[in-house]
C-alpha cells in the first residue's frame, strides 16, 4: 500500500474479510507443558523482557485497532496470567474502546486472580480442561494440577466471569470422556467447546491416529441429544455450535456444545481474526508463516499510519484458507509446521 494513501477505515484481509478480533499473546512462556502444544523440556527460546511488546505498546496497538474496527481482544500465551501485572494491562485495555475482552488461560492461576480481573474489565475465559481424571490430567499437561485448575474455575464464577472450557481431543487418551466433560461445564455454568487436534508445533509431532475430525466427535457426544445442525457465533471467534433438543430441565434454555475443527471441517470463510505474538509479529493466520514485526515500528517512532500500512501488508498475506493439507484417504496432513510452536505464535 503505497504510504501516500490514507489508510483504511477499517482493516480487511486479501479476501475482503474484515478484522474484528484480535487474539494477542502477552507472553510466550507457559508453566504447564501440554503435550499437544509444547515439547517436554518447554520451548528453547524464550524472549527476554526487552524483546516482548511492552504494555504501552500493546494498549497503543489495541486503541488504534479499535479505531479501525476492531471489536474483540483475547489475550494468550503461553499462559498469559504468568504476565506480571496482566491485571493493569487488562484495566489499561478495557479502556481502548473495544467491546470485548476476553482470556485464554491454562487456570493454574486462576484461583487468585478471577476477582481483581474481573475488576479490571476482563468479560470472560477459556479455561483448558483436557480431562477430569487427574492423572491424565497431569499426563496431558505435564504435571498440571486439575483440582488447582478446579478451584480456578470456582473463582472465576464467583467473580461473574463468563467462562468456557477447551478441551484439546486426543484419541488415546480423552475420547472417552467429551461426554462427560460436557455435562461437568454445563453443572458450573460454563459452555464446553472441544478442539481438533492441529498440525501447530508439538501436534504436528503426535500421532496421525490421534487426530479426531468433527464427525466422531459429534458421535463421541451423541449420548447428549444434541441436535445435527452446528451454528456459529459470527464475530466470536470459530467454534460452531451443537445445542441439546428442546429446552433443558425445568424450561431451562437449551445448552450447547462447541466444536472447533479447523482441519476437518474447515471455518476460513468466515474468518474475522488476526494475531500479534508477543514479541509484536503479526500472524494474519494460525497456520501461515507470514509474519510482520510491529515491535521495531512502535518503538522506534512510527506514525499510526505508518503502523497500519504495515498491518494492512501483513493481512494481505491471508488467503482464503489455512495451508493444512489433509488427505482424506491417507489421513495425513502437512507436517511442515514443527518449528512454528504454538505457544510462540499465541494459538
Amino acid at each position: 500500500m503505497p504510504a501516500d494513501h490514507e489508510p483504511p477505515s477499517e482493516l480487511r484481509d486479501a479476501e475482503g474479510r474484515a478484522i474484528r478480533y484480535l487474539r494477542l499473546s502477552i507472553t510466550d512462556r507457559c508453566d504447564m507443558a501440554c503435550t499437544y502444544c509444547m515439547p517436554p523440556e518447554g520451548e528453547r527460546e524464550h524472549g527476554l523482557r526487552d524483546e516482548l511488546l511492552s504494555f504501552e505498546e500493546i494498549v497503543r496497538l489495541v486503541r488504534l485497532l479499535a479505531s479501525h474496527g476492531l471489536r474483540r481482544v483475547r489475550l494468550t500465551g503461553g499462559e498469559p496470567l504468568v504476565r506480571r501485572d496482566v491485571v493493569s494491562l487488562v484495566a489499561r485495555l478495557a479502556e481502548t474502546g473495544i467491546e470485548d475482552l476476553w482470556l485464554t488461560t491454562n487456570g493454574s492461576r486462576l484461583a487468585a486472580l478471577a476477582e481483581p480481573l474481573r475488576a479490571a474489565g476482563l468479560v470472560g475465559v477459556n479455561v483448558s480442561v483436557d480431562s477430569l481424571d487427574p492423572a491424565r490430567f497431569a499426563r496431558i499437561t505435564r504435571g498440571g494440577d486439575l483440582f488447582g485448575v478446579r478451584r480456578g474455575l470456582e473463582a472465576a464464577l464467583a467473580a461473574g466471569l463468563s467462562l468456557r472450557t477447551n478441551t484439546v481431543v486426543l484419541r488415546s487418551e480423552n475420547l472417552g470422556e467429551l461426554a462427560a466433560i460436557a455435562r461437568f461445564a454445563w453443572s458450573i455454568g460454563a459452555t464446553p467447546r472441544f478442539i481438533e487436534l492441529m498440525p501447530i508445533g508439538e501436534g504436528a509431532r503426535l500421532p496421525p491416529s490421534e487426530r479426531v475430525g468433527a464427525v466422531e466427535m459429534r458421535a463421541a457426544l451423541g449420548e447428549l441429544g444434541l441436535g445435527d445442525e452446528a451454528l456459529g457465533d459470527p464475530g466470536r471467534g470459530p467454534a460452531r455450535y451443537l445445542s441439546t433438543r428442546g429446552e433443558g430441565t425445568g424450561g431451562a434454555p437449551a445448552r450447547r456444545v462447541g466444536l472447533i475443527t479447523a482441519v476437518s471441517d474447515e471455518f476460513c470463510a468466515s474468518c474475522n481474526r488476526m494475531r500479534v505474538t508477543s514479541h509484536g509479529e503479526v500472524r494474519p493466520c494460525l497456520a501461515s508463516r507470514r509474519a510482520v514485526s510491529l515491535r521495531e515500528l512502535l518503538r522506534g517512532g512510527a506514525s499510526d499510519r505508518e503502523v497500519l500500512h504495515a498491518l494492512g501488508w501483513a493481512l494481505g498475506g491471508k488467503g482464503p484458507g489455512h495451508r493444512f493439507d489433509h488427505d482424506a484417504q491417507s489421513g495425513t496432513l502437512d507436517v511442515d509446521h514443527h518449528q512454528v510452536g504454538m505457544s510462540l505464535v499465541g494459538g
